[in-house]
């Protein structure tokens, strides 16, 4: 963790470095291990982010795998409707527009039946239209106004007064629970395929780059976040 950054931010800030080195050779003593700028490469943005995107499907998996271990999906459980509006917003993401390579549903027909496509579209649908965006009827809440009848229906007196009749559901079953737990692995697992192949590739490219420019710029391993830019879109 950087504590300096987590300070100034007044958010925990953990950058990390990870690599791999693929040509093996003698490194020297004294030698340094120095990150260099891959951002023309063709495979260096889909690389990135699918570690990223993993990273949120993961999140979303121990959301949803969480809120089933504490019961029945409950409006009520704040816990529970947290975790799985967390959930369900991860999970999307990967698939929603943004600065990121998008997946598609079409990526995964080699992995998803009938009903692992119908949940996936369930899942985008609770998204769009309950957790991001207040438009389906998992909720709502109607103005009603009151007075005093008898027996028939017949209005007595002049007592009346308004109020809300109010229905909130979290917009996730039980059912649905249950199958999201084996729906996300196979994902993770298809993308981790992917990165291990863009890793070759990448690092293919990487040389071919050294070897033409015979010139190369290093890169920061860790670019850290203003608050002002939050409204803002990052560069690459």
């Amino acid at each position: 963790m950087d504590e300096q950054e987590s300070q100034r931010i007044g958010i925990r800030v953990d950058p990390s470095w990870t690599f791999e080195f693929i040509d093996i050779d003698r490194i020297e003593a004294k030698s340094r291990i120095v990150p260099i700028d891959v951002h023309a490469c063709p495979s260096a943005q889909e690389f990135g982010d699918l570690h990223l995107i993993v990273e949120d499907l993961e999140f979303a998996l121990q959301c949803f795998t969480t809120a089933a271990q504490m019961g029945m999906p409950d409006q009520g459980d704040s816990v529970i409707k947290a975790l799985i509006f967390s959930g369900v917003t991860a999970y999307a993401r990967p698939f929603v527009t943004g600065v990121r390579v998008k997946l598609l549903p079409e990526m995964f027909t080699s992995i998803w039946s009938e009903e692992g496509a119908a949940l996936h579209s369930f899942l985008i649908d609770v998204r769009n239209r309950h957790v991001s965006h207040s438009v389906n009827e998992f909720e709502r809440c109607d103005a009603v106004g009151i007075i005093v009848t008898d027996a028939k229906f017949q209005r007595q007196g002049a007592a009346s007064g308004v109020g809300v009749a109010t229905l909130l559901t979290v917009g996730l079953t039980r059912s649905k629970l249950d199958q999201i737990h084996a729906h996300i692995p196979p994902i993770i697992d298809m993308l981790r395929s992917r990165i291990q192949e863009l890793k070759l590739e990448l690092h293919a490219e990487m040389k071919a780059q050294l070897d033409r420019e015979g010139r190369w710029n290093m890169m920061p391993i860790a670019r850290f976040p203003t608050l002002e830019n939050i409204g803002k879109r990052r560069g690459r």
